[in-house]
């Protein structure tokens, strides 16, 4: 499935409320691309609560970061595929044999995969800390290399690294740009950029979810979002 974004925006329902989510959803979907729904809003309401929002008749990604052994993520990825998803999400440290099993598994189907790089929540410090001697950057560029042999879809990586993901990977793979923020913020994500900046830096697609999801007028903030990927600085 190649996917033509009316505009750049995921907008990320991150909530365990099924209810919460299908009223956001309702609110926003002539608005946004995608709606990215992540691992607790699926433990919390599973498959039948994956429909609910696709059944409102928006492209989902399914951002679950699948990391196991082949067989099992091949497994895994049988019984996802049953849905007609528009992305879904593997951790690329899993390897490039994980990846080709999950590939396998998803043929025939219209789902694209994508290979999550480094989490926007961590930084030099937070990878040395589980034993990887790198920067983010330059552990990017090591998973963006798998994600070109195996030939995924896309990449999840910072606005930081995006310069070189293009480096590797040219213009044949799709960037998904997470850790957005409109302004200055002290939550838990490190890696972070505005809309703008990142869409300037390369991103294909930026996930935004509690800027947008905890705003008092979640469309205006969309449409302001929007507007400012348009204005000229």
């Amino acid at each position: 499935m190649v996917l033509k974004a009316m505009n750049p925006i995921i907008c990320a329902l991150d909530t365990q409320d099924i209810d919460q989510a299908v009223s956001l959803a309702k609110k926003l979907k002539s608005t946004v691309s995608m709606f990215k729904l992540g691992l607790e809003f699926f433990v919390a309401n599973s498959i039948s609560g994956v429909q609910r929002i696709m059944d409102l008749g928006i492209p989902i990604f399914l951002d679950l970061k699948l990391y196991d052994i082949p067989n099992t993520i091949a497994k895994t990825v049988e019984v996802i595929k049953s849905m007609n998803i528009a992305m879904l999400t593997l951790h690329l440290s899993g390897g490039a044999k994980m990846l080709k099993s999950a590939l396998d598994a998803v043929s025939g189907s219209g789902i694209n995969l994508v290979g999550v790089t480094v989490l926007t929540s961590m930084d030099n410090n937070d990878l040395l800390e589980v034993g990887i001697n790198k920067t983010a950057k330059e552990q990017v560029a090591i998973l963006a290399k798998i994600a070109k042999e195996v030939n995924l879809y896309g990449i999840v990586c910072s606005a930081w690294e995006i310069a070189e993901v293009r480096k590797i990977c040219g213009n044949s793979i799709k960037i998904i740009t997470p850790g957005i923020r409109l302004k200055s913020s002290t939550d838990d994500q490190k890696r972070t950029v505005t809309p703008k900046e990142a869409i300037e830096l390369g991103a294909d697609y930026i996930v935004i979810g509690r800027p947008i999801t905890e705003s008092c007028d979640p469309k205006h903030t969309v449409e302001l979002i929007l507007d400012s990927l348009q204005r000229k600085t």
